[in-house]
């Protein structure tokens, strides 16, 4: 009983002091003038006395002071009951139309165990509609932190679509939010950003391992441009290698695509805290963009694409890839302690028909 009557309170405090509308506003200056008119109404009395003397000082208001008075209360009362009603009002209003929202979450869970904060749980304290979570989880498929079956990992990608129409077949467009975070191989995580591209606007998250929670992408610009490191060969296939978290392994990009030409794109400062920014990932996905473009302009038709970023990084550059007029691409895995430092990419082509697929690098120099 006593943490009921405690709860009452405290959500009774939330609701008149913290919670913000138009109508709250005039519930509270209605609360407030009718409080002062009480109080400008009291009679003030106060007496002094001892045995030499005594002194007395009292007020009491005129009749016309006092209709002034008990007009201001009538209309602070009259405030505050139209605020009530308003409030109310906006109240149901606002749950008719959050019963039909829904937002759709989907975290794809594998380098790093996130389970125990899931985003849609996160997204539940923040949205008062419904949310509804998809859970692409291959952690049963590493060992020492290294993939094992892409292929696998890459059937339950593939599903995305249908599980998505499946859920927001009986709702209409405008009711429908998503929201993607996760930790996943950077290829997948990609080519999730590449399949989701048409969808409605997707609020991305993505998981701060100094706060050990999720994180929305809310930094300013701090207006970092990529630096580009252009090869001077033409051919129809090369390498574009892009570092935003940490530099992409030279040495082993030499060994795997040997005799390719390679371009670099490379930000300036790199660390894993360089990204929260949303114009920031906005604009450098751009920039990705129009230089895919260029090569494409220069005859390249397949890219193979190795890219050192944060998981949020890679599924925006994936957004940002137009999969009708772009060349194929192949985006890479790279594992440090391996003989092959790049040993699988997935490959998604342009052409109608084609389905990506998992490549193994057998050879020193890439297909």
């Amino acid at each position: 009983m006593k943490l009921a009557v405690t709860y009452a309170i405290r959500k009774a405090a939330d609701w008149f002091f913290r919670k913000r509308s138009p109508a709250l506003i005039a519930v509270r200056v209605g609360s407030a003038l009718s409080l002062a008119t009480l109080a400008g109404g009291w009679v003030v009395s106060f007496v002094y006395s001892d045995s030499d003397r005594s002194f007395e000082l009292s007020y009491q208001s005129s009749g016309t002071a006092q209709f002034i008075l008990l007009l201001g209360f009538i209309v602070g009362i009259a405030i505050s009951a139209f605020g009530v009603v308003w409030e109310y009002q906006r109240h149901r209003n606002e749950n008719k139309i959050n019963s039909k929202r829904k937002t759709i979450v989907i975290e794809q869970r594998g380098l790093v165990d996130t389970s125990d904060s899931p985003l849609d749980e996160f997204l539940k304290l923040r949205c008062p509609w419904q949310v509804y979570s998809i859970v692409n989880d291959i952690r049963e498929r590493l060992v020492d932190n290294v993939i094992t079956r892409p292929d696998f990992a890459l059937v339950k990608v593939n599903h995305l679509n249908i599980t998505i129409a499946e859920m927001t077949a009986q709702s209409a467009s405008s009711d429908i939010s998503m929201a993607y975070g996760g930790v996943f191989p950077v290829p997948l995580t990609f080519y999730t950003g590449y399949l989701l591209d048409d969808e409605s606007q997707i609020t991305i998250f993505d998981w701060s391992r100094d706060e050990g929670q999720w994180r929305e992408l809310e930094a300013d610009d701090d207006g970092e441009q990529f630096i580009l490191e252009q090869s001077e060969l033409a051919e129809k296939s090369v390498v574009l290698a892009v570092s935003v978290s940490y530099p992409v392994d030279r040495q082993a990009i030499q060994s795997v695509f040997a005799d390719m030409p390679v371009h670099y794109l490379s930000l300036l400062s790199l660390n894993r805290n360089n990204h929260w920014s949303k114009s920031k990932q906005d604009r450098l996905s751009g920039e990705f963009f129009e230089y895919c473009k260029i090569l494409l302009g220069q005859g390249v038709e397949h890219i193979h694409l190795v890219l050192a970023s944060q998981n949020s990084v890679a599924f925006r550059f994936g957004q940002a890839y137009d999969k009708r007029n772009l060349p194929s691409i192949s985006v890479y895995q790279y594992e440090r302690h391996q003989l092959v430092r790049y040993p699988w990419c997935l490959k998604i082509p342009h052409l109608a028909g084609e389905v990506p697929v998992i490549v193994n690098a057998e050879f020193k120099r890439a297909a």
